[in-house]
């Protein structure tokens, strides 16, 4: 009974695509519902190229132009960013490049995309940093320690060895080693003219940068 239910929640759930099929595919805010919907019965309208919903949709061609062009921006900044950017950043840089008629992308939709990306290999990932997430587009190894240090230069876009010991109660050679790995990947800068103690900039989290491109 409980799987007849759900086929014909499904058979629903597929002519409500065909009905809404405009609205699915203009809408960030319709398609996090639908995709919420299509989580519900457990069915990915993005795990398959073939079939209903990438007939229907064309949901998949939509995420996988939408992984090439995250891609390609992330390729450009990381001479800059060390492969690093916020998602916010991603938004613009993605919004700019797609041009003002095409479809419109939420953030949702890019965590959507950079998910399936990580099928490419170790490149792509998403670090939980304040209220927001940082996108990885290099295979560095990062482990707990490096998003913890992350998230504390985040307010800043900087951070010192002895804010470190003081936030965290590391040893120095704690924070060195983080910091030196995070300087050797490209992914921070070192002010060694900071007044009191050399400073570690984060330019994913630097948001003067972005003001000056």
């Amino acid at each position: 009974q409980m799987s007849q239910q759900l086929g014909t929640f499904r058979s629903h759930l597929e002519a409500f695509a065909s009905k809404h099929k405009q609205e699915i595919r203009k809408s960030p805010a319709f398609r996090l519902q639908f995709q919420d919907m299509c989580a519900t019965i457990g069915v990915d309208p993005l795990a398959s190229g073939k079939g209903f919903w990438a007939e229907m949709l064309g949901v998949g061609d939509f995420y996988y132009e939408l992984g090439v062009q995250i891609i390609e921006v992330c390729l450009a900044l990381r001479h800059r960013n060390g492969g690093l950017i916020t998602l916010e950043e991603l938004q613009q840089q993605v919004l700019k490049g797609r041009g003002k008629f095409a479809q419109d992308v939420s953030q949702d939709d890019l965590l959507r995309a950079i998910k399936k990306l990580k099928v490419l290999g170790s490149g792509f990932g998403i670090i939980p940093v304040g209220g927001t997430f940082l996108v990885q587009s290099v295979p560095a190894e990062l482990n707990m320690d490096h998003t913890v240090v992350l998230q504390l230069a985040e307010k800043k876009g900087f951070v010192t060895v002895s804010e470190i010991q003081a936030s965290l109660k590391w040893e120095t050679e704690r924070a060195k080693q983080v910091l030196e790995h995070l300087l050797k990947e490209g992914m921070a800068w070192l002010d060694s003219q900071a007044p009191a103690e050399p400073q570690f900039w984060l330019p994913a989290l630097f948001s003067e940068l972005h003001g000056h491109d």
